[in-house]
């Protein structure tokens, strides 16, 4: 991104920060905090690495799938160094995955690509897959966008793996990518078999479902309670309005509706505020961190010269 982009990103990063601690009352928030125990900190955020841990074990599969066989100190360091782009519009960044393997082991863009475009896929499916869970509890506006975007997703799927799979091409944010995914239409249609797809769309479910957990280990932390069939389908809604807003990592949406259904399940606003910041910083901002550093390593060490597989 541009100087003039990573400046925007940052007001707008310290905006939602600050609107969170505003709602929440600064002076409640700082009472909380003092009392919330770091080892339930430690806790969310051990969860969060189990959420990567999964999908890490998708990127794998669907490398595996699509006969790419490359070391495990390349395909783990790409996948981790692309959590970092979690910060992009529609996480769309995350393309650059295929540009690293290209670059780290030679595989063509064309030919990894496909997985990337999966993982997001399979991870809408099965966040909103987690959130219909507790479909009955939320609003009927956030209900609805959750049932929205699971058709959507699938019939995406579909789209990609039938003849017809060239037309999702032109949307607007693989527009920039039609050449490359244009040449691997075979590649997402291996991806979309129907016992990869239940494999993956079960690791994305157990992954998000972890970050579900994170957040009701935080309010218990806080002092607070959520029965976990509560707190994990508003994590998952608040990932969903996020990812719908575009912005980069979700930002306004996810804390927005986060902070307004935990509300409605009867956190006092400090709570709901801290709760929301608390888990952003240990799963969002947790992920890019060491992406960041996954990104650093790669671009300052040379290609492997081991040939252990991924």
């Amino acid at each position: 991104m541009t100087i003039r982009r990573w400046l925007l990103l940052a007001f707008l990063i310290a905006a939602v920060f600050a609107g969170l601690l505003a709602y929440g009352d600064l002076r409640q928030i700082g009472g909380l905090l003092t009392g919330f125990p770091p080892l339930w900190f430690a806790a969310a955020a051990g969860l969060a690495v189990l959420n990567y841990a999964l999908r890490y074990l998708r990127w794998s599969m669907y490398l595996r799938a699509l006969d790419i066989r490359v070391p495990r100190s390349v395909s783990l360091p790409v996948f981790v160094a692309g959590l970092a782009l979690s910060i992009t519009p529609g996480k769309v960044g995350e393309l650059l995955k295929s540009v690293w393997l290209n670059r780290r082991a030679g595989v063509p863009v064309a030919a990894s690509a496909p997985a990337v475009v999966m993982e997001r896929l399979t991870d809408v499916i099965s966040v909103a897959l987690l959130g219909l869970t507790g479909v009955l509890l939320l609003p009927a506006a956030i209900a609805a966008v959750i049932v929205a975007l699971l058709a959507v997703g699938l019939a995406l799927g579909a789209l990609a793996a039938s003849r017809y799979g060239a037309m999702m091409l032109r949307l607007p944010l693989l527009r920039r990518w039609q050449e490359p995914l244009a040449q691997s239409q075979e590649g997402l249609r291996r991806l979309m078999s129907p016992r990869l797809l239940t494999a993956a769309v079960t690791l994305g479910f157990f992954a998000w479902a972890a970050e579900g957990v994170a957040l009701w280990v935080i309010i218990i932390g806080l002092g607070e309670y959520v029965a976990p069939e509560i707190a994990l389908p508003v994590s998952a809604a608040a990932a969903l309005v996020g990812a719908v807003t575009a912005l980069p990592g979700g930002l306004v949406g996810f804390e927005g509706s986060m902070v307004a259904l935990l509300g409605q399940a009867g956190l006092s606003a400090s709570a709901a505020a801290l709760a929301t910041l608390l888990t952003r910083l240990a799963t969002l901002w947790l992920a890019v961190l060491i992406g960041l550093l996954a990104w650093l390593w790669l671009s300052r060490t040379g290609p492997p010269t081991t040939d252990e597989p991924a």
